[in-house]
C-alpha cells in the first residue's frame, strides 16, 4: 500500500510536470552526432558523464519518439524505489520518510535527470554487498557509479574507501583478499578516469565556482564548515552552520562500525570540497549524500561491531548521529510539500510549453525563436522544431555552448538588430522571448545567466516596444522559465 500510494502520487506530479531546459539540453546531446563517438564528442566539457546519454541515445534508437525521455527517469526511478521498499532492512516509517521525500517522490521521479540512476546503483550495491564485496563485481559497479555524475564519482571512491577499512578491521586479509581490492580499485579508477575525460575541461566557465583554483588551508577549512555554496538546500534551505553541523552529526550513526564512519566522513568531506570549490551545489546533487548514508546503513544493518556494544559511549554518540540522520530524512519529507502545493496551485514547472504552444499558431509557424537570456531557448526543441537563433552566439542551433565571451554583454538594440536581420534574410517571423520584464526594469546592466548581462535603457525600451508586439506575459513558475512573448512587427 505505501508503494501503490507513492506510485500513484508520482503519476500525478508526471503527468503535470514541463520539461525544462536542462532535461531538454541532454536529450538533445544525446541526439547529436551521426554516431555514439561523435555524440560524446559533443558532450565533452558539458558537465556530465557519458552514462545518462547512452541510455538516452540507445533508447531513442529503439522508440524514436520524445516520450522516451521522461519514460527513462521515471523507470530508473521506480526501479531504484521498488528495491529500496521491499529490499531493504529499514522500518516502515523510514522507508516511507524516502519515498514521500523531495527526492524521492519528484526531483529524482519527476525530472528527467542522471541522479536517479546513481541512486539505483548505490541501492542495487548495498542488495548485493555481501555477495560481491570480495569479488571483482565490487568495482564493477563502482566504476558505473563514477559515471552516472561527477558527485557520485566522489561517493563511489568514498565506497571503495569503506571496503579498504573494512578488510582492515574484520580480521586479516589474505593475498586473494588484497589482489581483488586492487583489482577493484583499479575499476574504479577506470571508471572515474572515463568520468573525467568527458567532463574536464568545463565547457562554461560561468557555471564554475568563483572558489575554483583558490584552495589554501584557510579555505579548505573554510570549506568544510560552509552552509551556503553546498548542502543549502537540503535542511529546508537553512543556511549558516545548522547544514555543516547536523550532517556531520549524522555520519555519528556509524560511530560503533568504523569503515562506515570513515567513509560517511570521506563522502561528505569530498562532496563539500567540490561544491565549494569547484561546482556550486544544487539539491539533486545533495540529496546524493542521503542516498549514500542510506545505503551505507543498509550494508552495516546486520554487521555492527557487536563488541562495541558494550560502551556506552559508543551508544549515545550513535543514538545523536541516528535522530540527526532522522532530521535529514524528516527535512526531505517536508520538502516534497513545495512542489505539491505549487502543482495543486497550476503553477507550471517551466512556461516552454506554454511558450510552444503560442508559437505553434499559424501565423507563427514557421517563426525564428530567440530569447535572451539564450538558454530559454534550449527547452524548446523538445515540444517544437523552429530554428532557434542564439544571440551571443550569433548563430542557430538546439544548444547554448557559451564559448566566446565576444557577446557577453548585449543589449536591447543587439535584440532587435538580430531580429530585423534575420526577418529580412529568411522571410519568417520573429518570436523574441524575454525574461527581463520592460516595466519593472530600471536602466543598468541586468544579468541575465551565469555571468551574461543585457544592457536596459528607456530609450532602447521605447525602440523595443515600437518595433515589437506583446503576444503574451507567460509566467510565473517553479524554475527561472519565465517570460514575455514578443513578435518583431518586420
Amino acid at each position: 500500500m505505501l508503494f501503490l500510494s507513492w506510485l500513484l502520487l508520482v503519476a500525478w506530479l508526471f503527468w503535470k510536470h514541463v520539461v525544462w531546459r536542462d532535461e531538454v539540453r541532454a536529450f538533445s546531446l544525446a541526439l547529436s552526432g551521426s554516431s555514439v563517438g561523435q555524440m560524446l564528442r559533443n558532450v565533452q566539457g558539458e558537465g556530465h558523464p557519458g552514462l545518462w546519454y547512452l541510455i538516452l541515445r540507445a533508447l531513442h534508437d529503439v522508440f524514436p519518439t520524445r516520450e522516451v525521455l521522461p519514460a527513462a527517469a521515471l523507470v530508473i526511478w521506480i526501479a531504484a524505489i521498488a528495491l529500496f521498499t521491499w529490499k531493504s532492512p529499514f522500518r516502515t516509517f523510514l522507508v516511507a520518510l524516502v519515498l514521500f521525500s523531495l527526492f524521492g517522490a519528484f526531483d529524482y521521479a519527476v525530472i528527467a535527470r542522471n541522479y536517479g540512476i546513481a541512486a539505483l546503483v548505490m541501492f542495487a550495491l548495498a542488495a548485493v554487498y555481501p555477495r560481491v564485496k570480495r569479488t571483482l563485481w565490487f568495482g564493477l559497479v563502482l566504476a558505473v557509479l563514477a559515471n552516472t555524475n561527477v558527485p557520485s564519482t566522489i561517493l563511489a571512491g568514498a565506497f571503495l574507501l569503506f571496503r579498504f577499512f573494512e578488510m582492515l578491521t574484520d580480521g586479516k586479509p589474505t593475498i586473494r583478499d588484497w589482489s581483488i581490492f586492487a583489482g577493484n580499485a583499479f575499476l574504479s579508477l577506470v571508471g572515474a578516469f572515463l568520468s573525467f575525460v568527458l567532463v574536464y575541461p568545463p565547457m562554461n566557465e560561468g557555471a564554475v565556482s568563483l572558489n575554483y583554483g583558490h584552495i589554501t588551508l584557510i579555505s579548505i577549512a573554510a570549506a568544510l564548515a560552509d552552509g551556503t555554496k553546498g548542502f543549502s538546500n537540503l535542511l529546508l534551505n537553512a543556511h549558516g552552520l545548522a547544514p555543516p553541523i547536523i550532517l556531520w552529526t549524522s555520519c555519528l550513526a556509524f560511530v560503533r562500525r568504523p569503515p562506515a564512519l570513515l567513509a560517511a566522513l570521506a563522502g561528505l568531506a569530498g562532496l563539500k570540497l567540490f561544491f565549494f570549490f569547484v561546482y556550486p551545489s544544487g539539491y539533486r546533487h545533495e540529496a546524493l549524500f542521503v542516498v549514500f548514508l542510506l545505503a551505507l546503513a543498509w550494508i552495516e544493518h546486520e554487521s555492527v561491531d557487536r563488541a562495541s556494544e558494550d560502551k556506552a559511549w559508543t551508544q549515545r554518540v550513535a543514538l545523536i548521529g541516528r535522530a540527526a540522520l532522522l532530521l535529514v530524512l524528516a527535512a526531505q519529507t517536508l520538502d516534497l510539500g513545495k512542489p505539491l502545493l505549487l502543482q495543486a496551485k497550476g503553477l507550471p514547472f517551466s512556461q516552454s510549453a506554454n511558450a510552444a504552444r503560442l508559437i505553434e499558431r499559424p501565423d507563427l509557424k514557421r517563426a525564428i525563436v530567440i530569447a535572451d537570456p539564450d538558454l530559454m531557448l534550449e527547452p524548446l526543441p523538445y515540444y517544437i522544431d523552429n530554428p532557434l537563433w542564439f544571440l551571443r552566439e550569433e548563430r542557430f542551433d538546439r544548444l547554448f555552448f557559451k564559448t566566446s565571451s565576444e557577446r557577453q554583454q548585449i543589449s536591447l538594440d543587439t535584440i532587435l538588430v538580430d531580429a530585423a536581420r534575420l526577418n529580412q534574410t529568411y522571410r519568417r517571423p520573429v518570436v523574441i522571448l524575454l525574461q527581463t520584464d520592460l516595466d519593472a526594469a530600471k536602466p543598468g546592466a541586468h544579468l541575465t545567466m551565469y555571468r551574461d548581462s543585457t544592457s536596459v535603457s528607456q530609450a532602447a525600451i521605447g525602440r523595443f516596444r515600437r518595433s515589437t508586439r506583446l503576444v503574451a506575459r507567460l509566467g510565473p513558475a517553479i524554475t527561472d522559465e519565465h517570460y514575455d512573448l514578443y513578435v518583431y512587427r518586420g
